[in-house]
């Protein structure tokens, strides 16, 4: 089982640069809360802003990925994962770059409803398969949305595309709850159980550009906000 930690409970023991010149590192980060999350309405593509607590979760990045020596920042083009990075961003004077195939999943006929409305309209079986990490539900999809193994594929294209061009060796990525449980999944298979994905969440990834291979460190993530 994954835990989340604080990062008053967690000291960094060493710098990810300090690792071997090919692996690279990157500090993926939900989203700060929005007034949908509070609501427990599910967004998809739908763009909504961050809440005041949604910029505070943003702030409190800062010194988590100034400790880490991020040195660019990768987002999706949704303005709550924009505005997240923007806050970092500012903070640490770092360049952002938006993609497309960062976004959360498309949901299609779902998005925009709440999870009891979700159940009522599409099932509570539809909905758990839609949820779980088993790899035989990977297909499974929303009326008119995408399936756990579209979403992998954009996911892993542009992370690798991203990395293996970047001169930078520690990255941050400002992106989407369903997006972190679908890397870990591809990643983790032998995890029983979903990862917790709380708004402004952080997990660190490593790449190694000479064998194009994932790590996942420590299978857990690095801090949670309250």
């Amino acid at each position: 089982m994954l835990h989340a930690r604080s990062v008053a409970s967690r000291k960094i023991s060493q710098s990810p640069l300090e690792s071997e010149q090919m692996t690279k590192s990157l500090f993926l980060f939900r989203h700060g809360e929005t007034d949908w999350n509070r609501e427990d309405r599910f967004h998809g593509h739908l763009d909504i802003p961050l809440n005041e607590r949604g910029r505070e979760q943003a702030r409190a990045l800062i010194p988590v990925l100034r400790e880490a020596k991020v040195e660019a920042l990768l987002s999706s083009d949704l303005q709550r994962t924009l505005q997240t990075a923007k806050v970092v961003a500012d903070a640490l004077g770092l360049p952002i770059q938006s993609d497309t195939r960062l976004r959360e999943a498309m949901l299609g006929d779902a998005q925009g409803l709440t999870r009891d409305e979700i159940f009522e309209r599409f099932g509570t079986e539809l909905a758990d398969r839609w949820r779980s990490i088993d790899p035989q539900d990977l297909h499974v999809r929303y009326p008119n949305g995408e399936s756990g193994f579209e979403i992998q594929n954009r996911i892993f294209d542009c992370l690798e595309e991203k990395v293996e061009a970047s001169k930078y060796s520690a990255l941050g990525v400002a992106t989407h709850g369903g997006v972190l449980r679908r890397i870990f999944q591809r990643l983790c298979p032998e995890n029983q159980e979903a990862i917790p994905i709380p708004n402004g969440v952080l997990y660190i990834l490593n790449y190694d550009t000479s064998t194009h291979q994932w790590s996942a460190r420590n299978h857990s993530p690095w801090r949670k906000t309250s």
